[in-house]
């Protein structure tokens, strides 16, 4: 079981949790949310939210994070596949830490397996940005993703992982990771919905398809982008 689950810290949790249900992300009832955290559902993934002290270093970052049905399980496959990974407990309970050449370190914690999150046409969509493409697009085949698109010069790849959630490495200058989502239909469905909610959206005509941008409240822009699909219509999950 691989779900992808990033996590967002914030400064302010109750605006962050108020914009994910504008994109239409749903509370997850399990875990049950905190003062300090809380998880959504889009239809595919989820987003887990973890208040920090403004201007700290986390401050508006975004990590990498997956949900797994058995820790130990999943370190073991990982480590006979070839990528680093440890066993931790960071008060949290038991997770597997995986270590990527370019040094990026996430952690694969229990998540449920079926979220009972209701429909919807979002999907979470963690962009990863590295120097090394190819090694770290091994480390998402190493913990069970599976490809799904890549470029043709090897500067880009996504993964979907089996329970819900998509990952895309690209290359870049230094390691990072953003949160985007997908969405199943025409994005410009949801501007009325964040004009209602305050922040301002844009649509963008690209290259790669029509896109929304909309600036978060922990400070980055996030991109909601049309799902891909082949030539003869069908999304391409």
């Amino acid at each position: 079981m691989l779900r992808v689950r990033p996590l967002v810290h914030t400064p302010d949790l109750p605006g962050a949790a108020s914009f994910l249900r504008t994109l239409g992300l749903a509370p997850a009832q399990h875990p049950v949310p905190t003062a300090s955290c809380a998880v959504f559902d889009a239809g595919s993934g989820r987003v887990a939210l973890h208040a920090c002290t403004p201007g700290s270093e986390e401050d508006g970052t975004v990590t990498l994070a997956f949900d797994v049905s058995d820790v130990r399980e999943f370190a073991r496959r990982t480590a006979e596949a070839g990528t680093a990974v440890g066993l931790s407990d960071e008060g949290h309970g038991l997770a597997a830490r995986v270590t990527a050449p370019d040094g990026l370190s996430f952690l694969a914690g229990v998540g449920p397996r079926e979220t009972g999150a209701p429909p919807s046409p979002l999907a979470v969509l963690a962009l990863w940005h590295t120097p090394d493409v190819g090694p770290a697009a091994k480390v998402l085949g190493d913990i069970g993703g599976k490809p799904r698109t890549s470029s043709d010069a090897g500067t880009w790849h996504d993964f979907r992982a089996k329970n819900g959630g998509l990952v895309a490495v690209s290359a870049g200058p230094r390691t990072a990771v953003d949160l985007a989502f997908e969405y199943d239909g025409d994005v410009r469905g949801i501007l009325a919905g964040l004009a209602a909610g305050g922040p301002e959206a844009v649509v963008v005509e690209g290259a790669d398809g029509r896109s929304l941008r909309v600036r978060a409240p922990w400070g980055a822009e996030v991109r909601i982008t049309e799902w891909q699909r082949d030539s003869s219509g069908r999304t391409v999950h």
